[in-house]
């Protein structure tokens, strides 16, 4: 009797594989920010103003890639106020206060543990202003408390580079801005406040 004869018809090339690279998520281009965004507000003729205000810049605590108790930024903010509506006022409608310009800030902190820390810092302002319809160019000064959690480090390697902190926070705020008479000297903010790194993927 014949016995059945098996013949392996699979083909003995080498199979070929193709390998998919992916991207890392996230950003592939990111500078050592300090981000405020919150609440601001100043008395004026008409009553007090309440509006929003933020501002962005370049801080060495936001580069550092180890904990560091000093900080130095320069940056651009800005807000939008509203007074309430005088009726006596023959432009009742123009009770705006609206400012931008440009910060140098100085920070040191009062405390810090490994994921937290506070800060108490100094800002200096250059700044153009338009309250109730009137232009100006002026000066400003003030003083701030935050506090944040934080977490620092650097990785450098073939699909990138990154250096510096990423934290999250609250501040409280109050300074002086010369905005003319019409608008008074003192005014006071409180929000959030970001860091991001650098980082760097080409």
């Amino acid at each position: 009797m014949a016995e059945p004869v098996v013949r392996d018809h699979r083909d003995d090339a080498p199979a070929i594989t193709t390998t998919r690279y992916r991207h890392r998520p996230g950003p592939r281009f990111m500078m050592p920010l300090k981000i405020d965004i919150g609440a601001t507000g100043m008395n004026t003729v008409h009553g007090f103003a309440p509006g929003i205000g933020a501002a962005v810049g370049i801080h060495w605590a936001s580069l550092s890639p180890t904990p560091t108790d000093t900080d130095v930024g320069i940056g651009v903010f800005g807000a939008l106020m509203g007074a309430p509506k005088d009726q006596m006022m023959t432009t009742s409608d123009n009770n705006g206060v609206a400012l931008g310009g440009a910060y140098l800030e100085v920070g040191h902190t009062l405390s810090r543990g490994d994921f937290w820390r506070t800060w108490a810092s100094g800002r200096g302002e250059y700044f153009g202003s338009s309250a109730f319809g009137q232009d100006r160019a002026g000066f400003g000064a003030s003083g701030r408390l935050s506090a944040e959690l934080y977490v620092s480090g650097v990785g450098i390697e073939p699909r990138g580079v990154f250096l510096g902190t990423y934290a999250i926070g609250v501040y409280v705020e109050a300074g002086v801005r010369d905005m003319g008479p019409d608008v008074g000297a003192f005014n006071v903010g409180g929000g959030l406040t970001f860091r991001t790194p650098l980082v760097f993927a080409p």
